[in-house]
């Protein structure tokens, strides 16, 4: 493909379906026959249309993180791998992270560090992990009898996530089951013609989703806003390491998100009628064809809401006083500490967060090495 866009050997498979799932490639046709365009390479960022994507699917299985980046470094001498283990905190002193306190099996444990420590928790668990490590907003912490070790308030602040709704069709004829992935085609399209960008994705689904009997054939069309608006938080739920998080994602809380999924479940519909579907499509279960109206569709929207597992923001970049990391990935005011993974983003991409986190891990490697 564009070799502007798409580099070649790195550790990671990536290619589409081939072939697609049949019921998906009618989807894609009933897309194109709704008048969306066809892309011919979906994947790379600069074209608005549908196609199929791009998997990290080798031989019939889902090629983690740890397939392509950690399996093949295991027999380095100054690499050690501890599983099971739950980080109770960051060690700081003197404005430095020395260090972490964990425990395996209930056993506690640490391990110091001269260099730097970096977090990829996650963006739940890295913003989790510096609160109970006392680094982030001090009337949060102080509530909890945590002692402030960092006056940083965007921790925590700013999750964001893709929500998701669905439209359900009950199939006519059995589903050929999943051979490499079950969303093997989306398309990017724009709610809004004036728009500067794509902000909704469009998923095909080769399963039922909400159909009651789970035994039934069918297959959906995912709506999902790709640029939301709507903010929220993570907050402890208490000082003792290993208490649950305190989520408050937000989803439609600024109602043009929910404006956006309701004009996105429109498009969905359209595409599910056209004829190049229906050998397939045997009737609409969600919504259902009787759930017309905006406001109806609005409540559809908040009953079935589901997160589309992209969370990202709570410890984003920045310079303001509401960033936490700088643009070196450091944890602001405080040295021998960085964080890599989503929740660095500070605005979400359009796109599944997957490969943005890959990237955002490769850049902190280059950084780490270049120190």
């Amino acid at each position: 493909r564009d070799p502007a866009l798409r580099g070649v050997g790195g550790p990671l498979t990536v290619a589409p379906a081939d072939p697609v799932n049949p019921v998906l490639a009618a989807c894609l046709e009933a897309a194109l026959e709704a008048g969306h365009p066809r892309a011919s390479d979906v994947g790379g960022g600069l074209e608005e249309g549908f196609g199929p994507v791009d998997l990290n699917i080798v031989g019939g299985r889902r090629q983690s993180a740890a397939d392509a980046y950690l399996a093949p470094a295991l027999g380095r001498p100054n690499l050690r791998v501890v599983t099971g283990a739950l980080v109770h905190r960051l060690r700081i002193a003197g404005g430095r992270c020395t260090g972490v306190d964990y425990s395996v099996g209930g056993q506690p444990a640490t391990v110091s560090c001269s260099g730097e420590v970096v977090l990829a928790a996650g963006a739940i668990g890295s913003a989790q992990l510096l609160l109970q490590s006392g680094i982030g907003p001090p009337v949060h912490l102080r509530e909890l009898g945590i002692d402030v070790t960092a006056d940083l308030p965007g921790v925590g602040e700013n999750l964001h996530d893709h929500p998701i709704a669905n439209v359900v069709y009950r199939s006519a004829r059995p589903v050929p089951p999943a051979t490499h992935n079950h969303g093997e085609a989306f398309g990017l399209v724009r709610s809004d013609p004036a728009l500067d960008e794509p902000d909704l994705q469009i998923l095909f689904i080769d399963g039922p989703g909400h159909i009651p009997d789970s035994a039934e054939q069918g297959y959906t069309i995912g709506v999902a806003p790709m640029r939301p608006l709507s903010r929220g938080t993570v907050r402890l739920g208490g000082p003792e390491p290993g208490t649950p998080p305190v989520l408050d994602p937000a989803y439609y809380s600024d109602d043009r998100d929910l404006a956006t999924v309701v004009t996105g479940l429109r498009m969905a519909r359209r595409i599910g009628r056209a004829s190049a579907l229906n050998s397939w499509r045997d009737q609409e279960v969600k919504p259902g064809s009787d759930m017309l109206d905006d406001g109806v569709l609005r409540a559809y929207a908040r009953a079935t809401l589901a997160s589309y597992c992209h969370p990202v923001g709570t410890c984003r970049i920045g310079d303001d006083d509401m960033a936490v990391v700088d643009r070196d990935l450091r944890v602001r005011g405080l040295s021998g500490l960085r964080v890599a993974d989503a929740s660095v983003i500070p605005a979400i991409p359009s796109a599944n967060t997957n490969a943005t986190v890959y990237a955002i891990a490769e850049r902190a490697a280059e950084l780490l090495g270049g120190d």
